[in-house]
C-alpha cells in the first residue's frame, strides 16, 4: 500500500479556487433572482445558495479536480 504525499497547500488553494469560482458564477446569478422573486428573504436567499455551493464543492468539484490534477497536485 503506497500513501500519497500531501500536496502542499497553494496547490489545494488553486483548485479550490477553480472549483468554486465556476459554481458562484453560474449558481449565485441563476438561482438567486428567482429565490427573491418567490418572496424568500435576502439573507436567507444567501445561506441555502452558500450551503448548496459548498456541498457542491466538497462532494463533486473538488474531488473530481482532485482526481484530475493528481499528477500536478503529488509533484
Amino acid at each position: 500500500m503506497t500513501a500519497e504525499k500531501t500536496p502542499k497547500k497553494w496547490k489545494m488553494a488553486i483548485i479550490v479556487w477553480i472549483a468554486i469560482v465556476p459554481l458562484i458564477f453560474t449558481i449565485m446569478p441563476f438561482f438567486k433572482p428567482r429565490l427573491i422573486a418567490l418572496g424568500l428573504n435576502s439573507i436567507l436567499t444567501e445561506l441555502l445558495l452558500t450551503t448548496i455551493l459548498v456541498i457542491l464543492m466538497v462532494y463533486v468539484a473538488q474531488p473530481l479536480l482532485m482526481k484530475i490534477f493528481r499528477n500536478w497536485l503529488n509533484k
